[in-house]
């Protein structure tokens, strides 16, 4: 087991951002999903020891969450800022070195920084940023990743690279994305959706593998079946998503006829 989240709350004045959330995750890859204010951001500032929580408490391999070093976990947040002097493959290396794993090259073949790599911060573009943040948090292959949003600012081609690039890691390093954009279902090893600061689902590997196709219901009563990209757009547009079920084969020929 990578995670286990018990009992967990956090409020803020009177709104409840964090419930009584109680959830697991396997290792591998891992998704937690949700919209704006769900719970999503709170639970990673609890992790990364941003705030603290009003009760529950968090595992993770074994350990409390407090308890782990930086070579043993990292994070890539979304609104994260690095020295814009300072150049890309300089803030990789200084990442390395203080993780006691300094595999920088690696790291920007994988992530294919190469042709900015000399590049400073503030010279990047959107999206090379994005990429170039969620890069650093793999620095050293800590045992566990926290990436915050991570498709935020990539174009379709970069967003589908990344998610190759996970696939691939996911054999070494254990990787939790947080993010309100959900691709590739079937091939994560565990699901969490989260709303209104409650756990809607919490799926497992032999549970994801059943899977082939999703339904996305949203506030005004719109339902989507398997169009992960009208989601996307219908969320964007500023539609409320109430909850994402995943569909057997069955279930879902089902809500297609």
């Amino acid at each position: 087991m990578l995670l286990e989240c018990s009992n967990l709350s956090k409020s803020y004045g009177s709104v409840k951002a964090l419930d009584n959330v109680s959830f697991t995750l396997e290792k591998g890859l891992s998704f937690i999903l949700g919209p704006n204010g769900s719970g999503k951001t709170t639970f990673i500032k609890i992790v990364s020891n941003i705030i603290t929580p009003d009760s529950g408490e968090i595992m993770i391999l074994g350990k409390h969450y407090l308890d782990l070093k930086p070579s043993e976990i990292a994070f890539s947040f979304e609104k994260t800022v690095f020295p814009p002097s300072v150049r890309v493959i300089d803030c990789l290396h200084a990442v390395g070195e203080l993780r006691g794993n300094d595999n920088t090259d690696e790291i920007i073949s994988l992530f294919d920084l190469e042709s900015v790599k000399t590049k400073k911060f503030r010279e990047l573009s959107q999206g090379y940023k994005r990429r170039f943040l969620v890069a650093s948090a793999f620095v050293g292959f800590p045992d566990v990743v926290f990436l915050d949003e991570p498709f935020s600012n990539v174009d379709i081609v970069a967003k589908k690279k990344m998610m190759e690039t996970f696939i691939e890691l996911r054999k070494e390093i254990n990787i939790v994305v947080v993010s309100h954009v959900f691709t590739n279902l079937s091939e994560l090893d565990s699901l969490v959706v989260l709303y209104n600061g409650k756990v809607m689902k919490n799926l497992g590997k032999d549970k994801l593998r059943e899977i082939h196709g999703f339904k996305a219901v949203f506030e005004d009563g719109t339902v989507v079946i398997n169009d992960v990209e009208k989601v996307n757009r219908l969320i964007f547009s500023g539609k409320r998503l109430t909850s994402i079920e995943p569909l057997s084969l069955e279930r879902w020929l089902m809500e297609l006829f």
